[in-house]
């Protein structure tokens, strides 16, 4: 689906839900910020930086979107690697291991994750911990923005509850968080704002 004329401000510290039937172009419209998806007209700015034609590693955007993103083949630590570059020389994999089990103790205590596991021996519900986990793990730039596309669609009542008070407590530090839920009970209680596409 096309998007046009789409003009959404997110503001530091603010968890703006977005809202939209199937095929309203939710999903393609956060593609886009996040750089998985190139726009043929328009602008994305963070600030005054214009960030259109930065590649996806340049834009400082942790998401997770519905379609899993993780290697399968590769470890927890391994994955984690991916999206961080910087991640790099001797010592990168205790790094990783460190930095994703750090942010999973952090959002989800008792998350019974290691960073050595290989992601296709983890549940539905842990492979979700970790893409959470890992969109909001930062190694050499603070992040913009962080992208959560139905993030609690696979985890249980009381793990979710865990991930949304994470959030509101980044939210309050100034992270800027983009959520979307089909779950209204979650938009009321935990977004600031709600765009509806």
């Amino acid at each position: 689906m096309a998007i046009e004329h789409v003009d959404i401000d997110v503001q530091p510290g603010e968890l703006l839900a977005l809202l939209g039937p199937s095929g309203s172009g939710k999903t393609t419209f956060l593609r886009l910020i996040a750089g998985l998806e190139a726009p043929t007209a328009g602008r994305i700015l963070f600030g005054e930086e214009d960030a259109t034609k930065l590649a996806v590693r340049d834009r400082r955007v942790g998401f997770v979107f519905q379609n899993y993103a993780l290697f399968r083949h590769l470890t927890v630590a391994e994955n984690t690697r991916i999206m961080h570059p910087a991640l790099k020389g001797f010592g990168w994999k205790q790094r990783a291991a460190k930095l994703i089990k750090d942010k999973l103790d952090e959002i989800l205590p008792g998350h019974g994750i290691s960073p050595g596991d290989t992601v296709s021996n983890l549940t539905l519900g842990q492979r979700q911990m970790v893409e959470i986990a890992r969109a909001f793990t930062v190694t050499d730039a603070p992040l913009h923005l962080v992208i959560l596309d139905e993030p609690t669609s696979s985890l249980d009542a009381s793990t979710a509850k865990q991930l949304l008070e994470f959030v509101r407590r980044e939210v309050a530090r100034g992270r800027s968080v983009i959520l979307i839920s089909h779950l209204l009970g979650e938009i009321l209680e935990y977004s600031d704002r709600v765009v509806v596409m």
